[in-house]
């Protein structure tokens, strides 16, 4: 929900409100605004934040909504979706699939800034780090259990070549 995301819920909300129209009404006591001060008289709220919430939703989605989020808050809000999306257990956010999964959200917003700013040499630097630390945690995934592997790179839209090899092979395989 939009409004857990940032910490508050609908009753401190009110309660905000309540606090600015307080401090709207010291103003105007002080100032010859009638006009003003009639549009700051409390509104008849039942009791009940969620009926309320119901007869206003623009208002919560004016204050609260995807368009009013900055750029880190968008970010997060879609690694969060991601977590959830490949997580294995309710809470999971530490496992291989969720960890290359959020990587992989990152290296497309990364190859996509690096597009624009082909110079930014430090962003390229934290894409190749973000490069290999997401073939180590695939490699690890492969070598450990294979079907979770392929079900992940299968989502994930990526091709099978994270098999690790070793010197040997490497070398005599031309």
């Amino acid at each position: 929900m939009l409004l857990s995301r940032r910490g508050l819920s609908v009753a401190s909300l009110f309660r905000l409100a309540d606090i600015q129209t307080l401090l709207a009404r010291e103003i105007c006591s002080t100032s010859p605004c009638k006009e003003f001060r009639r549009g700051l008289d409390p509104v008849d709220r039942p009791d009940d934040a969620v009926a309320q919430a119901r007869m206003q939703p623009d208002l919560v989605e004016q204050v609260m909504g995807e368009r009013t989020l900055s750029q880190a808050e968008k970010v997060k809000q879609r690694l969060r979706d991601i977590a959830h999306e490949y997580q294995r257990f309710e809470g999971d956010t530490g496992s291989s699939e969720v960890q290359a999964a959020s990587l992989t959200a990152k290296i497309a917003f990364m190859a996509n800034h690096m597009d624009q700013h082909r110079k930014d040499y430090h962003s390229r630097r934290g894409l190749e780090a973000m490069l290999i630390r997401r073939r180590k945690l695939l490699q690890y995934l492969r070598r450990t259990d294979f079907d979770r592997y392929s079900a992940l790179i299968v989502k994930l839209g990526l091709r099978d070549n994270y098999a690790k090899l070793d010197r040997l092979s490497a070398r005599y395989s031309h």
